[in-house]
C-alpha cells in the first residue's frame, strides 16, 4: 500500500499541473496565431482559408498537449530523483521512510523506526 503524500507534495503537484496548463495554453495560442496569420492578414481565401484554420487548430492542440506532457514528465522525473514520488509500479515511495527513535525524542529500542505522524493530533491520516 502506498504512503499518503504530504500536504506540501500535494500542493507542489497542483501548482505544477496549473503551470503546465497555463504554459501549454500560452504556447498553443502563439502556435495558433503563427499558423493562422495568413488568414488574419487576408492573404488566404475560400477553401484555403478553412485549411489554414484547420491546420492552426491541429498545431495548437499538439503544442498544448506536448507542452503539458513535457512539463509534467520533467516534474515527475525531478520528484522521483529526489525520492518523493512513487516509482513506475506505484507501490512505494522510495524516499519515504519513518522517523527513527532518536528523531522522535523517545528511545523504546535500539534502531526503532516509527511511522510518519499525522499532521494534527487525534487524526489517523492526513486525509481524514
Amino acid at each position: 500500500m502506498r504512503s499518503s503524500r504530504t500536504r506540501a507534495e500535494r500542493d507542489a503537484t497542483t501548482v505544477e499541473m496549473v503551470f503546465a496548463a497555463v504554459t501549454g495554453a500560452v504556447l498553443a495560442a502563439a502556435a495558433f496565431l503563427a499558423v493562422a496569420s495568413p488568414v488574419m492578414a487576408d492573404q488566404a481565401h475560400g477553401t484555403a482559408r478553412e485549411g489554414w484554420f484547420t491546420a492552426a487548430v491541429i498545431v495548437a492542440a499538439a503544442a498544448f498537449c506536448g507542452q503539458v506532457a513535457v512539463t509534467l514528465r520533467r516534474f515527475e522525473r525531478r520528484g522521483r530523483l529526489r525520492g518523493r514520488l512513487p516509482g513506475p509500479d506505484g507501490d512505494e515511495f522510495p524516499g519515504a521512510t519513518g522517523r527513527s527513535a532518536t528523531e522522535s525524542g523517545t528511545e523504546p529500542g535500539e534502531g526503532a523506526v516509527f511511522p510518519a505522524q499525522p499532521s494534527q493530533p487525534g487524526r489517523t491520516s492526513p486525509d481524514s
